[in-house]
């Protein structure tokens, strides 16, 4: 160890560290500016803290629609499944249609040869929201999916994630995933 190195002032690192907080905490508040005066966006405050906390704003009305995508989207019978499905295209945007339609004849063949009855139940308390402004919402729902056919029923849960858009005041979905 060379000891004619001449020791590192505590001055010089303190003054480089609060230089360093100034820069972090200048561009933060530069980036919250820029964000707050986005054109036409605006964070919203989350409306899923229980059932009561539903209202008629635009917050609870995503909430509600992420609800009824997911209600609509685990709820099949084998007897009704063009009635079914169509339910669910009614509730989503062209490019989610095209994705849904994608994949619903194999769904509806499998559904309607092994004559199964899916229902839809929402737990209480089982709906968070995880991203929401002004036209974009994205919201987890958790589903109970109990799942018939002649002589066997089983109950299952999954967890959706909802993407929403606002299209002319109405919610609609852009994207439903089920998430591990």
């Amino acid at each position: 160890m060379d000891q004619t190195a001449a020791p590192r002032s505590p001055r010089l690192l303190l003054a480089l560290l609060a230089a360093l907080l100034v820069v972090v905490v200048a561009t933060s508040l530069v980036l919250l500016h820029d964000r707050r005066d986005a054109a036409g966006i605006r964070v919203q405050r989350p409306a899923d803290i229980g059932n009561a906390g539903w209202t008629e704003d635009s917050a609870g009305r995503a909430v509600v629609a992420a609800r009824t995508a997911a209600t609509t989207y685990f709820t099949l019978d084998h007897r009704t499944i063009k009635a079914d499905m169509a339910a669910m295209r009614a509730l989503g945007t062209p490019g989610f249609v095209d994705e849904y339609d994608a994949r619903a004849k194999t769904l509806a063949e499998r559904i309607v040869a092994q004559d199964l009855v899916l229902s839809a139940r929402l737990p209480r308390d089982g709906t968070a929201t995880e991203y929401l402004v002004t036209d974009r919402a994205v919201v987890l729902v958790s589903v109970d999916v109990t799942t018939a056919r002649v002589g066997a029923e089983g109950t299952t849960r999954y967890r959706t994630r909802v993407g929403l858009d606002l299209v002319d005041g109405r919610w609609l979905v852009a994207s439903l995933d089920e998430v591990a």
